[in-house]
């Protein structure tokens, strides 16, 4: 399922840069765009399944979709909690 890895990399990497932060991953903000192979609710359900997977605890996920823009998936920021500096 091409969606499911790509959350698995999408989210893996939200959490390490969390972890290099120094703090705890509380949110991913992503954008659906022309070429997302997903709906919103397809994607939020495989995220909770990923999220489960990757023991990540109770991780947000706030989605946008453009379907005026030409991109799949993109990562837009992500929430961190306890981290020095700011997130985003």
């Amino acid at each position: 399922m091409h969606e499911h890895g790509l959350i698995q990399r999408l989210l893996a990497r939200a959490l390490a840069e969390a972890e290099r932060r120094g703090g705890r991953l509380r949110g991913v903000h992503v954008r659906l765009g022309a070429l997302a192979s997903a709906t919103p609710e397809h994607f939020r359900e495989d995220f909770e399944h990923v999220r489960a997977e990757l023991s990540a605890g109770d991780v947000a996920l706030h989605v946008e979709v453009a379907p005026e823009r030409p991109a799949g998936v993109e990562l837009v920021s992500i929430d961190v909690a306890g981290a020095a500096g700011p997130a985003g």
